[in-house]
Parts: structure tokens; sequence; C-alpha cells
């Protein structure tokens, strides 16, 4: 029974003790059959989706802004606040469950569920014994519950679930040990969150559109301005949305300044060009590595100015790197694999997929990432010994720094354990999920250019410092989609914009 409720009942015996257990047991069983609610990310930088209701656990992944959640309960942070920003969502989004915090949803749609008290119960204005008593119903009344709740544990009362429930025109929270379902419940009538964005519709605030069919050119438009995509991107992306009407453009609003950017990606160390470029891409005669320069702030301005690869051979540096078994498949892995010596040296496409589905990352990103880093030929996949172990790192990880950055992925190999193929792809798939898609940084573009982690992030944690490493990756991934039809999917494109930019940029 609710705590503190202000009814005493005045017969206490075993036989209503066996009772209240019973009703006890039955509302646990019936939380199960609880309505779920749907809803959809509400943040234009996006919201992590996390293993427990706390900022402090692991990220599971980073949402989007609109995507499409289906809430499965309310999780209370505290005794007495039930601001938006104290209570988190049990949620599934983009085939994942996890926690989001619930200021970060909105359209939030319920269902519905009848129920009866079986005793007479308080109910309060946030679940648990911690808030203030509305009112209070007699038992044998009719409720509508409209989703599972979960109060702190020290205000649960006779069940550490609890329901939020209609009473009237409010709504409240009521403990479940006291109220049975009588009548099977109703799910929300709005979009499911087993959805990708792509599935979403086209007026939303993200500008995402159905998979069933294209949306109108005016509400395409007005998706473009509603996130604030200036003219210069516009004239690009309405010739990519003519040729693919399904495809999908998010935009980031990096909320920093171009030119602070530029400068901080130029800095050194931060943005190199190869040898074979010459002179006039270069900062300085000095190789910062073996082969490598400095890139000067004019190289850096144009390989990192969105607008200049808004193309059909080069849009896939900003693809979302999510794993999407539709279509990301061993047939179109091999093709991405098929020109370097990958295969030769026991890199099968088999294992990026299996390692893409264990990481939930894109394996056609990761076959890519390996072509660009080790397909040409390197000791990395060649199964060297260092130190009497024979190791191998496909995608250069730990391979920095010094006068032989070779050597040193390859020590870093030895320290993981990638000791076979199989174990290295995956070993370095899990880091790539950890360390950068889950930290934002989901696209090739961001994983060069850092501008997803706040402005004093910029030109530090990225994967590659090779200005033309998204420039080559984003053509053998379209050029292997192209093969396969893949091109007419639904693609999703999270782009950046930053503040005030110049009308153009271009090569030294």
């Amino acid at each position: 029974m609710d705590t503190n409720r202000p009814l005493h009942l005045s017969i206490v015996t075993a036989l209503f003790s066996l009772l209240m257990i019973a009703a006890a047991s039955a509302g646990a069983a019936s939380a199960l059959s609880a309505p779920k609610a749907t809803g959809r990310v509400d943040s234009r930088e996006g919201a992590y989706l996390r293993k427990g209701s706390s900022t402090s656990t692991a990220a599971v992944g980073l949402l989007r802004d609109n995507t499409g959640l289906t809430i499965h309960k309310e999780v209370f942070k505290t005794r007495s606040s039930s601001s938006a920003a104290d209570k988190w969502y049990y949620v599934t989004a983009d085939g994942k469950k996890g926690y989001i915090r619930s200021d970060l949803v909105d359209s939030v749609k319920y269902g519905s569920a009848n129920a009866k008290t079986t005793d007479a119960v308080n109910y309060r204005k946030g679940a648990g014994t911690g808030y203030p008593v509305a009112g209070t119903l007699g038992s044998g009344k009719t409720v509508k519950i409209v989703l599972a709740a979960n109060p702190v544990s020290s205000t649960q009362a006779a069940s550490s679930v609890w329901y939020r429930v209609k009473v009237g025109s409010g709504s409240y929270y009521m403990c479940s040990a006291y109220v049975k379902l009588t009548g099977s419940s109703s799910s929300s009538s709005g979009k499911s969150s087993g959805a990708s964005p792509a599935k979403t519709t086209a007026a939303s605030s993200s500008g995402t559109k159905s998979s069933s069919a294209a949306s109108t050119d005016a509400k395409f438009e007005a998706a473009l301005k509603k996130q604030g995509f200036p003219e210069s991107y516009k004239v690009k992306l309405r010739k990519l949305h003519k040729a693919h009407p399904n495809w999908v453009f998010t935009a980031y609003r990096t909320n920093v300044s171009w030119s602070d950017a530029v400068s901080r990606q130029s800095r050194n160390g931060a943005s190199l060009v190869h040898s074979s470029y010459g002179s006039r891409y270069r900062r300085g005669s000095s190789q910062v590595e073996p082969g490598w320069y400095n890139a000067n702030s004019t190289a850096v301005a144009y390989y990192m100015d969105p607008r200049n690869f808004l193309t059909e051979e080069r849009i896939m540096m900003f693809e979302d790197l999510t794993y999407r078994p539709a279509y990301q498949t061993t047939s179109v892995v091999s093709t991405i694999l098929a020109p370097s010596k990958l295969p030769s040296k026991g890199f099968k496409a088999s294992l990026f997929v299996k390692a893409g589905a264990a990481c939930k990352v894109s394996p056609v990103f990761l076959a890519a990432r390996a072509r660009q880093e080790t397909g040409g030929g390197s000791d990395a996949i060649n199964g060297v010994k260092v130190l009497g172990t024979r190791v191998y790192n496909p995608f250069n990880i730990g391979a920095f720094g010094g006068t032989n950055p070779l050597y040193n992925g390859l020590l870093y190999a030895r320290t993981k354990g990638w000791t076979t193929q199989a174990k290295a792809v995956t070993g370095g798939a899990a880091e790539l999920s950890k360390h950068y898609i889950n930290k934002g940084q989901n696209t090739i573009y961001f994983q060069r250019f850092n501008v997803r982690n706040g402005a004093g992030n910029i030109g530090t944690h990225q994967y590659m410092t090779n200005i033309h490493a998204p420039y080559n990756e984003a053509y053998s991934t379209r050029t292997s989609y192209s093969k396969y039809g893949i091109l007419k999917k639904p693609l999703v494109f999270e782009i950046p914009v930053y503040n005030s930019m110049p009308a153009k940029t271009k090569l030294p």
C-alpha cells in the first residue's frame, strides 16, 4: 500500500497481509503489459542513448534530432522533482535500447490501458512516495494507465513499478501494487522508434523524409530552411535531392566561426598533406612525419569546406556510419576491398560484416577505412612479428608520432592482442565505435575534422591527419554503392554548417 496516504484501515490481519502480497504480485506482473508511448529526439545537436539513466554511463549511440523513439517507461532520478531534466526514458531507437533524458524528447504520444484499483490508494504528482498527494481513489475505481514508471529506491512503497495514470483531465502517478489491468493495452498511434531517421516524416524539424515516398520539393525546401542550411549549401543539395529523392540531409550547426575552425585545424600536426601534392599545399618546409607536411590554411579551408563535396562522387564523407544490415552486405564490402591487397592477406569481407554487426558500425565504412589506411600494401596487414608476436592492424590504429608511425601502430596492436586478421578487424571496429562513433564523430568528415565536441576540441581527437582521407574514402564507398543499387536507399547524411563562412573556398 502507498505509504503516507491519508486513509488508515482499521483491520490488519494475516489474511489481509496475504491479499496485499497477492495484489502486489499481480501489480508487478501487470506492469509488463503497461502501454508504450512514442516520441522524438528534440535536440539540434542530437542526444546520446545511454546504457543507464545517467550521463556518467556509457553511450550506446548518438541519436540525431527528430529520431523516432518507442518509450517503455519513465525513470525518476530524485525524491521530489518531476522536471523533465530529472527524469529519463527507457526507449528503443534505431534498433537499440537505452536511456535518454526526457527533456531531450518531445512530441510524446501515450497509449492507454484500462485498469481498476484493488484498494484505496493515493495518486501523486510524481512516481514515489516523496511526491505530493494529488488525491485518493477508493477500491474498484477505473483508471487509465498510459506508461510504466520507476521511482528512486527510497520512495518505491510496495512496488518498484509505478504507473503514470489519467485521472480526470490530469496526469498523475500511482503505485502498481494497488492497480490491476483489466483490458489489453493499446500503443500510441505515433511513429515507432524502430524506424531509422530516414523513415520519419519529411516535414519534421530535422528534414528527414519518408522512405516510402519522396517528399515534395516544397517540403524539401521548407526542411532545408528550418535546419538553417545557407543558400550556398542549398544549391548543391537541390541537385542531389533531384537525383536521389529518398536521401536525407541534416544540418549540424557547429556554432563556431569558420575562421576559428580553420585556424585550429591549421595548427602544427592537425592537418597534413603528402609530399606528392607539391609545395603549394604545405606550410613550411619541415616534415612532421616521413613524407608528410603541415597543410597550409588555404588547403585546409578547401578540404574542410563541406560545400566542395556535396557532389555525387564525394557526398559519402557525410554519411551516417550506423550499422544498417539491409544494404551493408558482404557483396558490397567485397567490392570495396577488391581493388586492394587486403583480401589476399586474409582480410575477407565476412570479417568486416561480422565486426560491423557486433560493434554497430557500418562494415562498408570499416572496409573503406582499411582500404584507405593499409589497402595499398603495408606491414600492418602482413602479419609481421613485433617483440616475438605476429600482429595485424588494418586500420592503422595508433600509427602516429615519432619517426616510425607504422611500428607504433603494430606495437599498439600487440598490446591489444590483435594476433589474427579477425581479432584485428573486430578489435579495431570496437575502438572506432567506442572512441569515435559514440562520441559524435559518426561520419568520415567528423573523424577527420572534429567539430562535434566543442570549439576547444577542434583539431584534436581526429582519426586521421591526412586532409585527403575523407575525399578518397567517400569515392570508394560511392562506387560500391552504385554497383549494387544502394544509392536508391534512404541514406542519411549529416552535414556541418559554420558561422560566417566565405562565399567559397579554392585550392592553393
